[in-house]
């Protein structure tokens, strides 16, 4: 969490220090918060929650906006009873960054009919793009004059204009209220993967033979609590193509775009001895249609993990894949 210092000089009615060490005393004042604010700064590239990349289907390439540049762009107010803080009757004066601000910058594609805030823990919340050019949807970054703690929705938090729009009330419930936003897209991105260090487009994804898996899915948000039919390709298939030998007794380390997925501590990981067994599929298409994984349910890539034991539980079923790498 930021933390400046604030230097107080406190001058005494008489006897007071000269002309000369007043500037002396707050030159140092200055060099104190420089330095502070400095040290804030690393302190926030290391901790996940105080960035936000936005991407998908935009007119300007993807792009990861640092703490410093969210606090300068995010300069707009709205206060709005705060739905995740039912003990606090009062308006929360909110500050931050407009959603349709983000759009406007990064030049949305009028196709682009839905907006997905993902979160530090994988959790999304998607609204229509057309009621976040229509409300003040905010992402917040302070609360009645001071930084959000993660208990309380921070460092972004997703904020919906309840206390000014009937529509947003009856729209976007709680549940939209997304709590340590570190990405926003834009629509869907186009697929694209990085196995080890070459890169599966579209087009090269869409080369390699494709199997399907029926029954429950462990993916978290607007999915169906029953038997789901996903479409996809094996793990195994894509490393074959990509001509990589997999060790025996290795493993496959999982990336996808939420820091929980992405946690070196707590790496996801399949044994390269079950991908034969298991099958996992990199899916992306659902349904009886195969219609294709929309970034509202984690798309475009999403890891299925048909049932092989208890070896692979809810957290291995990865949204948003990214990347995959090969761990000896």
């Amino acid at each position: 969490m930021l933390r400046c210092v604030v230097l107080l000089l406190l001058v005494a009615c008489r006897g007071g220090p000269s002309d000369e060490e007043l500037t002396r005393l707050h030159a140092e004042a200055k060099q104190a918060n420089a330095a502070a604010l400095e040290a804030a700064q690393k302190t926030a590239k290391q901790e996940p929650g105080f960035t936000l990349t936005v991407s998908g289907q935009i007119g300007r390439p993807s792009a990861t906006l640092a703490w410093s540049e969210l606090q300068q762009l995010g300069q707009t107010h709205v206060q709005t009873i705060n739905v995740q803080n039912p003990d606090k009757k009062t308006p929360t004066d909110f500050r931050g960054v407009l959603v349709r601000d983000l759009l406007d910058r990064f030049g949305a594609d009028p196709a682009a009919t839905e907006i997905t805030a993902v979160a530090v823990d994988a959790f999304r919340a998607t609204v229509q793009a057309d009621d976040a050019r229509a409300m003040r949807m905010l992402l917040a970054i302070e609360a009645d004059g001071a930084p959000i703690p993660p208990s309380s929705g921070g460092p972004i938090f997703l904020v919906h204009p309840h206390s000014e729009s009937p529509a947003a009330r009856e729209k976007y419930p709680d549940r939209f209220w997304s709590f340590y936003v570190t990405h926003l897209v834009i629509g869907t991105e186009e697929p694209r993967l990085k196995v080890v260090d070459q890169i599966f487009d579209r087009a090269r994804l869409a080369a390699l033979p494709t199997k399907t898996y029926d029954g429950p899915v462990s993916w978290k948000v607007d999915w169906p609590s029953g038997t789901v039919h996903v479409r996809g390709v094996r793990v195994a298939d894509v490393f074959a193509a990509a001509g990589v030998a997999l060790p025996k007794g290795g493993r496959i380390l999982v990336r996808g775009k939420a820091p929980l997925h992405r946690d070196p501590e707590k790496p996801i990981t399949l044994a390269v001895d079950d991908l034969e067994r298991c099958n996992p599929l990199l899916a992306m298409k659902w349904g009886a249609d195969e219609k294709p994984i929309t970034a509202r349910l984690g798309g475009p890539i999403a890891l299925a993990i048909p049932p092989c034991g208890e070896s692979y539980g809810e957290r291995t079923w990865v949204t948003f894949v990214e990347e995959l790498e090969v761990l000896p």
